[in-house]
């Protein structure tokens, strides 16, 4: 007889991405392609997402081969927050979900009672940066939960260490598993000349970018603008991309004028041809004062592209230094911009930094590589409580 495949529910507080519109975050474009990619004949997945509608999000009932539903909960706890957890945990026992996997910190609570009140035993957590925005509330549920959590996906060491030293959870729970790129886009030819003179930059003009969204301090834009003014008093010609948009972004935009350097820097919002801005660059910075794991980084790698990131979180388990780009210590403008002027002056350097860290990401970072570990994660997990699973419809 063949086995009935494996019913994972997963749970996320915003929603995913349509097809060629870029993520808010990395942990929707994870999901989607992990849901999205999954062997349908040993895994059936099922994706709540719990956020307000967003214009940009995926059709709900189209997640590949996911099925994708939509049950926003603004508060877990209340009259609708109980109305959903009800309506969700009926869900749960229909579909006999085998392992919920949930991602942000409200799905963590929502899945944790979920798995309660269905009688599933087999709940994975996610933890996906340092924990810069966690409230306390959330962090004392979790030690009351804890227990019941089987295991914790980090998306590296750095955040694994940082979900130990919190003390909720034992070391032999946590599961380190990257993310996974989808490098076709980076594969494509792209007239790079086009792309810049698009833009509005000279072909000729040395070419510093950052990929960020600009909704907190601590991607390091300010840091960023710093250095470029000091890299504009060695090489005048230099020019700057800031990609990504937020809140944040007018203030940004004065603070580059209160520098005197707001001609030389493009501010360009949220753009969904992020290969090829990537690939116009000469290096690709990410100067965040705290970090996960960062795609961007992934994306820059790609493009074949030198990175100079900020010695924090996962980037110095992306970034090797002297061979796929150049390390900086946080929130330090001087030595971001002397690290961003030795790969301008040197661009056979830069070249072959970028060359090296193209191969380490199709060699390492691939989406099928981080979807296979989540597979065997969740055979090994099958196994450990074992259960069975069944095919049904799904609504709510």
């Amino acid at each position: 007889m063949t086995p009935k495949p494996i019913t994972v529910l997963y749970l996320i507080d915003t929603c995913l991405p349509s097809p060629g519109s870029r993520a808010r975050g990395g942990a929707e474009k994870q999901l989607s392609l992990l849901a999205g990619s999954l062997d349908a004949k040993k895994f059936r997945p099922i994706v709540v997402q719990l956020g307000q509608k967003d214009t940009d999000a995926v059709p709900v009932g189209a997640a590949g081969a996911a099925s994708l539903l939509h049950v926003p909960v603004r508060r877990f706890y209340g009259f609708h927050g109980l109305m959903h957890l009800y309506r969700l945990t009926r869900l749960a026992r229909r579909e006999r979900v085998d392992i919920i996997h949930t991602f942000f910190e409200k799905s963590e609570v929502m899945g944790w009672m979920i798995g309660r009140l269905a009688g599933i035993p087999r709940w994975v957590t996610a933890r996906r940066d340092l924990g810069f925005k966690r409230k306390g509330v959330y962090r004392t549920i979790f030690r009351l939960a804890a227990d019941d959590c089987c295991r914790c996906v980090a998306v590296c060491r750095a955040v694994g260490d940082r979900a130990l030293t919190e003390g909720s959870i034992s070391s032999e729970k946590i599961e380190i598993i990257y993310n996974g790129l989808d490098i076709s886009p980076y594969q494509e030819s792209i007239d790079t000349d086009r792309v810049r003179r698009a833009l509005g930059v000279s072909g000729a003009a040395p070419l510093v970018g950052m990929v960020a969204n600009m909704n907190f301090e601590i991607k390091g834009h300010r840091h960023f603008l710093e250095a470029a003014r000091r890299i504009l008093g060695h090489i005048p010609t230099a020019e700057f991309l800031l990609v990504g948009d937020g809140p944040l972004r007018d203030s940004y935009q004065a603070f580059a004028g209160e520098l005197g350097i707001e001609a030389r820097v493009h501010f360009l919002g949220t753009r969904n041809d992020t290969p090829a801005i990537l690939s116009a660059l000469d290096v690709s910075v990410l100067c965040s004062t705290s970090e996960g794991m960062s795609n961007v980084i992934l994306e820059s790698m790609a493009a074949g592209k030198p990175v100079v990131a900020t010695r924090v979180g996962g980037n110095p388990e992306l970034v090797t230094e002297g061979v796929t780009g150049l390390l900086a210590p946080p929130a330090d403008p001087d030595a971001l911009a002397e690290a961003i002027l030795s790969l301008l002056r040197d661009p056979d350097a830069a070249r072959t930094m970028g060359a090296a860290a193209r191969e380490r990401v199709v060699r390492e970072f691939t989406v099928a590589a981080m979807v296979q570990k989540h597979e065997r994660l969740y055979e090994r997990m099958m196994k450990e409580i074992p259960g069975g699973s069944c095919e049904h419809s799904v609504h709510v």
